[in-house]
């Protein structure tokens, strides 16, 4: 809160800030590049939704006087609490300094939020604020953004009880960062089957000693220039899926796969991608689904002792079930 309190009053030294009946607003027209990041005209702007006695209608709040059963702090200008963007200025300034090299955030925060975060920082320390800004795409549901508010959230864990680390990791990064993401299963039952085929290619059964194979150098130049594309993931990752594609064929040939093999493992890691041995595959839910329904007919006969043996052996190959009132329920366990 101090350096909240310390920016505030700097700005208000230096007439880029006013106080208001018990508010402190920032003078947008102070700053004459207001609105380069979101690519807006100020002239063509509407007023910012806020209620107080502003100089002028698109000022927005830097301090909020206290409210009867709200948070506050003692201030310069009597009790009250931050506005919503002057705590990541303070934040950023405090402990990282007076410019950036990388902000990120989603693509609704570039205006207002971030347009006003460049503005009140600048103006504070007279130094550029962020050098780049990665803004990146919503996830939707459907065509809702996933969010907490909307009630339409999916957690990660919840994913990960079903899915590897690595199918999830491809499903994301299929998409580029700044486009939105769509969560369906479909998707996720494709990463899934991506992920198996450069599991597959990587930690398939090596053959050394006949020919080159495959050279890594040029999947390598492919996948750099896919990244120096402003992240092109879903460009690298067709490179790694070319790579596993050729690797395979060597294989097959019975040539030798040492080195695209390690080009593979080499780039997934920059990806996050381990390509190990997940938990089995989706086309077995049929035989899971069959043996749970078994299981449960032989609890009804009372034939215990097989009952449970089906349930240990599904538990070994990462199984877990769930006996409730409407049934039994199974889940993949997280590994």
């Amino acid at each position: 809160m101090p350096h909240i309190i310390a920016i505030v009053q700097g700005l208000v030294n230096k007439g880029f800030a006013y106080e208001s009946e018990g508010d402190v607003y920032f003078r947008v027209r102070r700053f004459p590049t207001y609105g380069r990041l979101s690519k807006r005209s100020v002239d063509d702007m509407s007023p910012f939704a806020e209620e107080g006695a502003k100089e002028d209608a698109l000022d927005f709040t830097l301090w909020k006087g206290a409210k009867p059963m709200e948070p506050s702090w003692e201030s310069p200008w009597g009790p009250g609490r931050p506005g919503w963007h002057i705590e990541c200025s303070a934040m950023s300034l405090n402990y990282i300094g007076e410019t950036l090299d990388i902000h990120g955030g989603g693509q609704d925060l570039v205006f207002p939020h971030h347009e006003n975060e460049i503005a009140q920082s600048e103006c504070f320390t007279g130094a550029l604020f962020v050098r780049y800004w990665l803004h990146n795409g919503m996830l939707q549901m459907g065509q809702e953004k996933m969010s907490k508010s909307l009630g339409n959230l999916l957690t990660v864990p919840e994913v990960l009880d079903r899915y590897s680390a690595d199918a999830m990791r491809i499903f994301v990064l299929g998409s580029h960062y700044r486009s939105p993401l769509t969560y369906s299963l479909d998707a996720l039952e494709a990463a899934r089957r991506g992920a198996e085929r450069l599991v597959g290619a990587a930690r398939g059964g090596a053959r050394v000693g006949r020919g080159r194979g495959v050279p890594g150098d040029p999947f390598r130049q492919r996948f750099m220039n896919a990244m120096d594309d402003d992240f092109n993931t879903p460009q690298a990752l067709a490179v790694l899926f070319d790579l596993a594609r050729d690797i395979n064929r060597t294989r097959d040939e019975g040539q030798d796969t040492e080195e695209g093999r390690g080009t593979l493992l080499e780039l997934s890691g920059v990806m996050g991608l381990t390509l190990e041995e997940g938990r089995p595959s989706l086309p077995a839910e049929p035989f899971i689904e069959a043996l749970v329904h078994l299981r449960q007919d032989l609890r009804e006969s009372k034939q215990f002792s097989l009952a449970d043996q089906i349930r240990s052996r599904l538990t070994d190959i990462g199984v877990a079930l769930e006996d409730t009132p409407q049934g039994t329920e199974w889940r993949y366990r997280r590994q």
